[in-house]
């Protein structure tokens, strides 16, 4: 029960922080979803620092699975890939998928050895 509550209140902060970068970015005028892309980068990096530094299984839960859960988001990822793949954009779409895939296995390798 107090695990499940952990990553409850953990998704919560990750998601409002999400948010708050997400509205911020909306104020800079590109056409490709850097914010999402920057977002799932920057938690598969903590999540690797996460995993390899931090013992008690608890706070990975609160910190890991429930604010980089709630931080990042394939759900997002998936829609704005969807939305480049049928306005035909075809290479944004190539490149977006991509370097969110590589660059997110990157930066939890590097976190992890950080």
């Amino acid at each position: 029960m107090i695990s499940s509550l952990l990553v409850g209140l953990g998704a919560g902060i990750g998601a409002y922080f999400r948010n708050v970068l997400t509205r911020l970015s909306r104020k800079i005028k590109i056409d490709f979803p850097v914010m999402t892309l920057l977002i799932n980068i920057l938690g598969s990096f903590i999540l690797g620092y996460l995993t390899a530094s931090v013992t008690d299984k608890k706070m990975l839960l609160f910190l890991g699975t429930g604010i980089c859960g709630g931080f990042t988001t394939f759900g997002t990822f998936n829609m704005e890939l969807s939305q480049l793949w049928f306005q035909r954009r075809f290479v944004s779409c190539l490149i977006y998928f991509s370097l969110t895939y590589v660059f997110g296995i990157l930066g939890f390798i590097i976190g992890i050895h950080i």
